[in-house]
Formats: structure tokens, sequence, C-alpha cells
């Protein structure tokens, strides 16, 4: 018995915390298209590239006023993410602090070249 709870121990240390699947619906209003969407959680540099749904697009690029679905594995406890869209030309700019927990829908904008986002 000793020793299979001592087993049993071990594995629940040795289990990596599940992430979990998540998704929302962005919306381009950057004004250029986007050829990547990556999401870090917020106050992290820890970009990772996201996919997008490819039953819906069969242009990878996110053009300008496009939507798609972003799917990611969320992080336990962690709502906020930083948003990085990297451009057809190259460019990228990151968007700070989307809640994902409480909206579904966010539109990356981009205003007189500062970032900017809505989201409900």
């Amino acid at each position: 018995m000793k020793h299979f709870i001592a087993l049993a121990g071990a594995m629940l240390v040795a289990t990596p915390a599940l992430a979990e699947d998540w998704d929302f619906m962005l919306t381009n209003g950057s004004g250029k298209s986007i050829k990547t969407i990556e999401l870090a959680p917020t106050g992290t540099t820890d970009f990772k590239p996201q996919t997008v749904d490819t039953e819906m697009r069969r242009d990878p690029v996110i053009k300008v006023g496009a939507k798609t679905t972003v799917r990611f594995d969320k992080a336990e406890k962690q709502c906020r993410y930083d948003l990085k869209a990297t451009f057809e030309d190259g460019t990228s700019i990151v968007w700070a602090g989307a809640n994902i927990c409480e909206n579904s829908y966010i539109t990356l904008k981009l205003t007189n070249g500062k970032p900017s986002l809505t989201a409900s």
C-alpha cells in the first residue's frame, strides 16, 4: 500500500497543468492584412503562434475587415493576453491586455499607428 501511495503522489507531482482549449472571433480593423497572430500571457514575452479557423479561411492571410476564429490553449488562471500581429509587409504590432475570459469578439485597430482594441 505504501508503494501505491508513493506512486500516486509522484504521478500527481509529475503531471503538468492542463491547458484549456479556447477560441475567440478576431476582426482585423488594423487597415493592414495580417499574416500571423501570436498570443502571450500579459506581462510576458512568451508569444506563441495561434491557429486560425482553416475551414472558414482558404487564404491564411486575414484581410482588412475580415473575421476569423483564433484557437489557443488558455493557461490556468490567465485571462489577459497580449496579441501580436505580423503583417504581410513583415512589420509587427502588439495589442496589450485583451481579456479573453470575458470577451468572445476582439477587433484589432490602428489609429495613427497606435494599437487599440475593442472587445465584447
